[in-house]
């Protein structure tokens, strides 16, 4: 295959890069055309962005790259980034904050986007996102991968490389034997690189294009397995094994042969042991015999490498003879052994240095811990708060986007806390939620179930549990705390339940959607079940006369000011609200239950008011809404189309309250008179 073009590797993603190895380890940067957006992956070094750009210079213009995204701080990836910015590009650096402090002194003047701080996620401008996988210490603390969903495509960063002299863009039969090169050397340990690995199994992957090495688009499973069973880095303790179990030297020698097949390829390896006393077999790469006495075989075949190949072909395979000779707890070759004596004269003084900054990064690692747990904990409840609970829930929702388990989220909020407040003070109220969230805590099997959100509400998370044992989990808690003797006065909650079980086709497109779905529901719920007076469950959809409303409003705006003061104003007048950031959100709540009215800005994200009025227009059930038209622009034109959409009311932002509750008041009333007649 050609790598002097970019190459179409999945559904708009390409490999632009440079596409010859330089001291066997090629970089491989990826460029992202999808959603609108236009993201670049790993740039490279110095020494090869001038081609990476000339590839991407075929696609699109560097100005065009909104993002870039870095997987770790190696200037092998990211040096190249003054370049860039050189040749017009001012988006922005995502990667994570440990990385960010060192990329800094690359000398970039673009803004970080950092993925740890914005939920390990992108937004595409389509509305879709990309997710971010932390990878810390692999082999950087803040290393991560990307995950692309639409494309099933995991771009990994320095997982998964490979060093080779016969590098291909796909990797081929030899990649597992270069990949295991790659990372018993350069990884720090197995314990990390399997939890890693053991992730990935969540998601569902079909191709993995690393930073270096090929791209894997096939037995993506077993490769995930090799990495996480691999035995790496400086922790390694492999177990003893017995030698002549296994075949004795020859089969060890053997191992080595496979390891430079998969490096050099077997023009090489044929040269190499040509006149050498050890046949090789060039079908099963392994050594068929060898004239050298089982005892003295060991020494010779590296001594004859050594010979014929010089020491850089010990160099390549020192992880591998290290890890063998441990597990069959024999001497190193003495052909090692003087890289082994050079090594030891500098042992002592690198041990000490290693020792200080392993004590510093435990002390760091314990502050930057104790800091995170702060941030991430309520200091009145001891539940994680809100800000962990968006980046818990947003993650959740990936798993069953991925996997489709059945889940119930419970909203919950104490219906007399306000009175508690202002009868016992602010310390009693603090005092009743503690009391609420020990009593949460015996309802889950882990703390990572139960939160406390902004404005006094709590949250429960329940995975895998089917609709009506969440039901009657719901009911038991809200007794249980009607009965607890734990409150200084008699205490009632109430909660808004929504189960996996109601999701609908529509709903299932994006994690996004399944996510937005969920928590409006759910706190839609929760208000509804306050508004019937409290000490109640409210776990399926709402009827606007059951709640004793003046009707139900659906209010679309972007979240602020303008919004609330228009939610509390309906909301006074008895009007039941709920509301929606964007058009798309807007859609899902009426195909979920119809409301008496809709209120929508005409320039809402994702579904402008017209089109959103237009897919009303298309059903039975929803074309006959009410609907009322906000916007800033007011001109003669949007005023003739919102005519012919069958829009009578037209507000100019800034709108008067008075005026526009006065309109809601009267459409209503007039459709409860029609009711009335019907």
């Amino acid at each position: 295959m050609s790598t002097t073009n970019p190459v179409n590797v999945a559904e708009g993603l390409w490999w632009v890069g440079k596409g010859t190895a330089e001291g066997r380890l090629e970089c491989n940067p990826y460029l992202l055309l999808f959603g609108g957006s236009v993201i670049l992956f790993d740039p490279g070094s110095v020494l090869d962005i001038h081609e990476v750009m000339d590839k991407v210079k075929q696609l699109i213009d560097i100005s065009e790259i909104e993002a870039v995204v870095l997987s770790h701080q190696d200037p092998d990836l990211c040096s190249s980034l003054p370049i860039l910015e050189q040749h017009g590009f001012k988006g922005v650096i995502c990667c994570h904050e440990r990385a960010a402090w060192i990329i800094t002194f690359y000398g970039i003047s673009s803004p970080f986007y950092t993925v740890n701080t914005k939920k390990y996620r992108y937004k595409l401008k389509d509305g879709s996102y990309i997710k971010f996988l932390y990878a810390p210490y692999l082999h950087f603390p803040g290393a991560i991968m990307t995950y692309l969903p639409q494309q099933k495509t995991l771009i990994s960063g320095d997982l998964f490389g490979a060093v080779t002299e016969q590098w291909t863009l796909y990797a081929g039969e030899d990649y597992r034997e270069n990949m295991k090169t790659f990372h018993e050397s350069y990884m720090p340990s197995h314990e990390i690189l399997q939890s890693v690995m053991n992730q990935l199994y969540y998601y569902d992957i079909q191709l993995i294009c690393p930073q270096h090495g090929s791209i894997i688009n096939k037995d993506i499973r077993e490769q995930i397995d090799i990495l996480r069973d691999l035995p790496c880095g400086l922790f390694m303790n492999p177990v003893r094994q017995e030698l002549l179990d296994v075949g004795g030297y020859i089969y060890l020698c053997s191992q080595v042969v496979k390891r430079y097949f998969a490096i050099y390829g077997k023009k090489a390896v044929e040269k190499a042991f040509a006149k050498s006393h050890f046949t090789i077999d060039f079908t099963e790469r392994e050594i068929a015999e060898s004239s050298v006495p089982e005892s003295q075989m060991w020494d010779e075949f590296f001594d004859h490498v050594v010979k014929t190949k010089g020491i850089s072909w010990l160099t390549i395979v020192s992880p591998l003879v290290e890890s063998l000779s441990t597990a069959y707890n024999i001497q190193l070759p003495r052909a090692f052994t003087s890289i082994v004596f050079d090594a030891q004269k500098n042992q002592d003084v690198m041990n000490a240095q290693y020792q200080e900054l392993e004590n510093q990064k435990i002390a760091l690692e314990a502050h930057l811990h104790e800091i995170e747990e702060k941030l991430s904990i309520c200091p009145i409840t001891g539940m994680y708060n809100q800000n962990f609970f968006d980046i818990f829930f947003t993650q959740e929702m990936q798993q069953f986007y991925l996997n489709q388990f059945p889940f119930a989220l419970l909203l919950l909020g104490i219906d007399n806390l306000i009175d508690i407040n202002l009868q016992y003070g602010s310390d009693e109220g603090d005092t009743t939620m503690r009391n609420l969230a020990y009593i949460l805590k015996q309802f889950v099997s882990t703390s990572l179930q139960t939160f406390r959100l902004e404005g006094g509400v709590a949250a429960v998370y329940f995975p895998e549990i089917p609709q009506n044992e969440a039901i009657e989990r719901a009911s038991t808690l809200k007794q249980t705390v009607l009965d607890s003797k734990l409150f200084i006065t008699p205490v009632t909650i109430s909660i808004g339940m929504y189960h996996s079980d109601e999701l609908k086709a529509e709903h299932m497109d994006f994690a996004e959607t399944i996510e937005n779905t969920v928590l409006q529901q759910a706190r839609i719920r929760l208000k509804a079940a306050k508004k019937l007076g409290g000490n109640t469950v409210l776990y399926e959809p709402l009827k606007s006369k059951s709640i004793g409303a003046a009707g139900t409003v659906l209010l679309i705006d972007q979240a602020g000011l303008a919004r609330d003061l228009m939610q509390n104003a309906l909301e006074q007048e008895g009007y039941f609200v709920a509301a929606a950031d964007n058009g798309r959100q807007g859609l899902e709540l009426v195909r979920q239950q119809i409301p008496d009215i809709i209120i929508s800005e005409l320039m809402t994200p994702k579904l402008s008011g017209f089109s959103l009025r237009k897919k009303l227009l298309r059903s039975a059930e929803s074309a006959h809404i009410p609907f009322i038209l906000l916007s800033v622009n007011k001109q003669e034109q949007t005023v003739k189309q919102a005519l012919s959409l069958g829009i009578s009311h037209f507000f100019i932002k800034p709108v008067m309250l008075t005026e526009i509750i006065g309109v809601v008041n009267m459409i209503t009333g007039s459709t409860q008179r029609r009711d009335v007649r019907l």
